[in-house]
């Protein structure tokens, strides 16, 4: 066997695995960016979908805090309230004009009273509808995070898997040149006959 041929054959077969290692490596980080770009993709559209909640949720769990720090200004301008309102007072003044009080203490005292208590009743229906719509936003927050939370988790994988994928390949081309260098050493130790 010529020293050629026995320094060819180690070579070879050393570029041959360094190369296999080296495109398997980028297989690997080819498919665990696309996964990665997957699940990012997937969190993104839940996320875009769970928006409207969580907003809606926040500006309900503003509107509670405004009436706990006494302003009543969303209250006051809410629909339910204002209809409840103008239908009631209409009626009562429809009442004491048919009796020709309108303007008397008595009509007032009932429209003071009416809106006493409709406000009472109408209060406690606002704040169970925005603590109905703070909750919701409360549940898409909670949702957001467990998905962001299990995101974060499949990324990280796939990037150890990634980087395990890579150590192997770095592992595999080292032993090759180890092995190419080892073959055409001991060929050439051979053919000198130093062994």
């Amino acid at each position: 066997m010529s020293i050629f041929a026995a320094i060819a054959g180690p070579l070879i077969g050393g570029i041959g695995s360094m190369y296999a290692a080296k495109k398997g490596a980028k297989a690997q980080q080819k498919a665990t960016n696309e996964a990665i770009a997957v699940q990012r993709g997937q969190y993104e559209q839940a996320r875009n979908d769970q928006m409207p909640w969580l907003d809606a949720g926040t500006n309900a769990l503003a509107r509670q805090q405004q009436v706990l720090d006494g302003t009543y200004t969303g209250f006051m301008q809410s629909p339910d309230y204002q209809a409840a309102l103008e239908s009631g007072t209409r009626q009562l003044d429809a009442g004491a004009t048919a009796r020709g009080n309108l303007w008397g203490g008595g009509a007032d005292a009932d429209r003071i009273r009416f809106g006493q208590n409709l406000a009472t009743q109408n209060l406690n229906n606002y704040w169970a509808k925005l603590a109905g719509m703070s909750g919701a936003g409360q549940q898409s927050a909670q949702s957001l995070g467990v998905m962001g939370q299990n995101m974060a988790n499949s990324v990280g994988k796939a990037l150890i898997g990634q980087g395990q994928a890579r150590a192997s390949a770095y592992a595999a081309q080292g032993n090759a040149f180890a092995d190419m260098v080892n073959g055409g050493i001991g060929a050439y130790g051979y053919k000198k006959g130093w062994w």
